[in-house]
């Protein structure tokens, strides 16, 4: 590749005086503003307005004796200009005293360059040549950004990736470039090679970069009807020309293909990512070692024990939509699982995340049954504070999604069992205990064994069995006596607390259990009754659910 032609500026006043020195041009003042950039010239005309379709960047060009005609000051006409956006101002007259005292202290405080032109000027000629030297410039300006947009195509497709062109960019525009995602988040920046000891303030609003010195210039990166980032040239405040604008607006085009070939890459990996991760909670593979190399081959090591974690949200969750405000929920939960536990492996869909989470083994190196109720607690307290993180209880709205955890599979041939485990985890605690909560297998209790035979009749049937002379729904004693029987298992058969915890008197507690007895036709003290009761009070909140 050829060696980068070095940018110049587009034609700058400074540019234009060294032009009109043929013409015994000088500058009179205003001499801070010879960095001003100039896009045209032309000639006062010879009635009011002066100066007509002025949209800035011009060179004015009169005479004083016109000046004089239209009844007009050169300090007035000045400050006129200024407002404009004119770029300068030339001026033929017969000597600097003549052009005020007014006027050149005016130019100064504007820092509108002031030139002082020979009184007899060719005014109309001087026009022509200044159209003529910018326009020439600008082509040249066109024809240096169509060689550098060239460079960073042939660099694009040489395999440079976003940092090989940004970085080039930098170089060639002597700029700093940065890119950002759609949420304005850095992804790259490249510094000018005699800026790279240097870096940019945190804080890159234009307010902020302005107390530096610096000015940006922005453009969107877009994939067809889509907005995926930023890319923007930083540089010192009046430093900024055509050309890099230019170059700008034709990189912009070059990293919108290099974010659909990120993209096209990321959605491959991620199908190459879910499908094995589907493969080894569903147990679809046919040996072991297979998994676990297929697994290692995309960074993720199962040798050891997992926890298998769904988070879902609610079936009956309207507010999401692709668009909607809940659309970045599994990005950001993604990222607060990761912070707990870095090597784990999670999966995210439009409405459910998936993870299988490493488990610390204890000190023999086995995952046994005695230290497993533990560690499904301290599963349970990690995965509320990560939850916590996201929704603070004095959030105003709860998690709109739900989690089911499995209970920690020993190896990959356990992984599939555990996740049946979550799913049911959610499916139960969803029913039983509502949305927008953590349901650990493990601390569902009964409920594991009853859930299954939902809707069975056997359970129907067992329910009916058991509590049928208490399930008049009609009879308010009944409500009544399903009440205490309930607080009476909860207190675990002692009388005081139950009575206590129903504010009841102790006599009332006694009749109503003694109600209970003799409905039932048997004795709460039969401690297989007893068992069949609580189960089938269990199943009573599985059947209101």
């Amino acid at each position: 590749m050829s060696g980068s032609p070095s940018p110049i500026s587009s034609a700058s006043v400074r540019n234009i005086l060294t032009l009109l020195l043929s013409r015994d041009a000088h500058l009179a003042a205003g001499g801070e503003g010879l960095e001003r950039r100039v896009t045209w010239a032309m000639r006062m005309r010879a009635r009011l307005p002066a100066f007509e379709s002025v949209r800035g960047g011009e060179l004015a060009l009169l005479g004083l004796a016109q000046l004089r005609r239209l009844d007009e000051t050169l300090p007035h006409l000045l400050k006129s200009l200024h407002k404009e956006r004119v770029a300068a101002v030339a001026v033929a007259g017969p000597s600097l005293e003549a052009l005020g005292a007014e006027a050149l202290a005016s130019a100064n405080q504007l820092h509108l360059p002031l030139i002082l032109l020979p009184l007899n000027a060719p005014l109309e000629e001087i026009e022509r040549d200044v159209i003529t030297f910018v326009v020439s410039f600008r082509g040249e300006i066109e024809r240096q950004a169509s060689d550098i947009s060239h460079q960073l195509m042939q660099l694009s497709i040489s395999g440079a990736g976003i940092a090989g062109v940004c970085t080039h960019l930098a170089k060639v525009c002597n700029k700093w470039v940065i890119l950002q995602n759609v949420e304005h988040e850095i992804r790259f920046q490249a510094a000018p090679p005699d800026m790279e000891e240097h870096t940019l303030p945190d804080d890159l609003s234009d307010e902020s970069l302005q107390k530096h010195g610096l000015t940006q210039v922005m453009l969107p990166i877009q994939i067809p009807h889509e907005v995926v980032g930023y890319v923007s040239l930083i540089g010192s405040n009046g430093d900024f020309d055509h050309l890099e604008r230019l170059i700008l607006g034709q990189v912009a085009p070059i990293l919108s293909l290099e974010f659909a070939r990120e993209r096209e890459r990321s959605n491959v990996e991620s199908r190459y990512q879910s499908e094995a991760f589907m493969d080894v909670l569903q147990g679809t593979y046919q040996q072991a070692e297979e998994m676990l190399a297929r697994a290692r081959l995309l960074g993720h090591d199962l040798a050891g024990p997992r926890v298998v974690v769904l988070f879902e949200i609610s079936p009956d969750e309207t507010a999401y939509t692709a668009s909607g405000p809940h659309v970045q929920w599994s990005k950001h939960l993604h990222g607060e699982l990761l912070r707990t536990w870095p090597t784990a492996w999670i999966i995210h869909e439009p409405r459910r995340v998936m993870a299988l989470l490493p488990y610390a083994k204890n000190g023999s190196g086995q995952v046994t049954d005695a230290a497993q109720a533990g560690d499904q607690l301290a599963i349970l307290n990690s995965l509320e504070r990560v939850q916590i993180r996201l929704h603070p209880r004095n959030a105003r709205h709860t998690p709109f999604y739900t989690g089911g955890i499995g209970q920690i599979a020993k190896d990959v041939q356990t992984i599939p069992q555990a996740w049946r485990e979550a799913q049911q985890a959610l499916e139960i605690g969803r029913r039983l205990f509502g949305e927008g909560k953590l349901h650990s297998f493990a601390r569902l209790g009964i409920y594991r064994l009853l859930f299954p035979l939902y809707g069975e009749q056997t359970l129907l049937d067992f329910y009916q069995e058991t509590l049928g002379p208490l399930l008049d729904v009609d009879n308010r004693n009944n409500q009544a006596l399903l009440e205490t029987l309930e607080g009476f298992f909860r207190c675990n058969g002692n009388l005081s607390e139950t009575a206590r915890s129903m504010h009841l008197h102790r006599n009332s507690l006694l009749y109503r259990l003694g109600r209970i007895e003799e409905l039932l036709g048997r004795s709460l003290e039969d401690a297989e009754m007893r068992l069949s009761l609580q189960i089938a009070l269990k199943i009573r909140v599985l059947l209101e659910r």
